[in-house]
């Protein structure tokens, strides 16, 4: 059998792939037919193709994991890999006794010759990011498995997700730490605030804070060089709810008339951010406001139903603004 496990998700994938190595070891509990190789630290092919030529006598049954094939290793290995796939993939694929998983640290170009053919002889899954209640989902099974009492607020939950955006490998160091604070104790904003390091850095605050400013050009050129260089576009999107939530919280209750000292109580948010955003209201009216929020829910329903791409969805929403 062939399992091929790659994705933009690697903790997913990675945390895939321990569980068919533990699996494994419950059975072969010495470990001795378990091998172990990954091409980024210098790994040939033919010592690859030597262990699957070779049974071992003392574990019939065999497990072999093989790390970064497509993504790290030199050309000529891979070329050795390709050959010994032609000939032998069929084979290896139907045999009962050997487990060949192959794991990619992210998503190798679908184009690639050894993509196609692992494509064609295994079991693949592909971990792609997760978002929206896929991934609220996924963070409250995650807090579940490290501890049955541990629970977290819907507002801390919201404010993780602004600040980590969808990367689960930073998210489930998060969580790990937030559950270990929390102490069986419910996960509130405040605890969030206080551990959890936000995952951004100054150019995407620039860039919320552009909008803010209703700047449309300067939004538009930081919006196209976060995506240029590969950010998230679910999590720029995280940050846009995020800003704009605030901004009409703040609004609702500066039109009740209060001082900045009681809307920072009532809104629960940090004194910086509700002065920053009181100076920025002076570009929106409250309705206007309540437009903006209701075009970025109107985004998030046509994107998880595959409407709009979300890089085009954001590119509209900050032009028209």
């Amino acid at each position: 059998m062939i399992i091929f496990l790659y994705g933009d998700d690697r903790f997913r994938s990675h945390q895939k792939l321990l569980e068919i190595k533990q699996k494994y070891l419950e059975s072969d509990k010495s470990g001795s037919g378990l091998s172990r190789f990954d091409f980024s630290e210098g790994t040939e092919a033919r010592k690859i193709i030597n262990v699957f030529s070779t049974p071992n006598l003392l574990a019939p049954k065999r497990l072999v994991i093989i790390k970064r094939m497509i993504l790290a290793a030199p050309e000529t290995e891979k070329e050795k890999m390709r050959e010994y796939f032609k000939k032998n993939g069929e084979k290896l694929a139907k045999d009962n006794d050997l487990v060949v998983s192959f794991w990619e640290d992210g998503s190798p170009k679908k184009a690639d010759k050894l993509f196609k053919i692992l494509e064609k002889i295994s079991k693949s899954q592909e971990y792609v990011k997760l978002f929206g209640a896929k991934l609220d989902q996924w963070i409250l099974k995650r807090i579940k498995e490290l501890d049955e009492k541990s629970n977290i607020s819907k507002a801390a939950l919201e404010r993780l997700i602004a600040y980590c955006g969808g990367d689960s490998l930073v998210l489930n160091s998060e969580i790990e730490k937030l559950v270990n604070y929390a102490s069986g104790e419910m996960i509130g904003e405040k605890d969030v605030e206080l551990l959890v390091r936000a995952n951004v850095d100054s150019n995407i605050f620039a860039t919320v804070d552009a909008l803010g400013a209703n700047n449309k050009k300067e939004a538009l050129k930081l919006l196209h060089r976060h995506l240029e260089k590969g950010d998230d576009p679910f999590y720029l999107m995280s940050m846009f709810v995020y800003q704009f939530r605030n901004l009409l919280k703040i609004a609702d209750l500066k039109e009740q008339g209060m001082p900045e000292y009681e809307i920072v109580k009532n809104s629960k948010l940090h004194p910086f951010v509700v002065k920053k955003s009181l100076g920025q209201l002076c570009n929106y009216s409250f309705a206007r406001l309540k437009k903006i929020y209701a075009a970025l829910s109107d985004i998030d329903a046509k994107v998880k139903i595959g409407k709009i791409d979300m890089k085009l969805a954001l590119d509209k929403f900050v032009a028209e603004l």
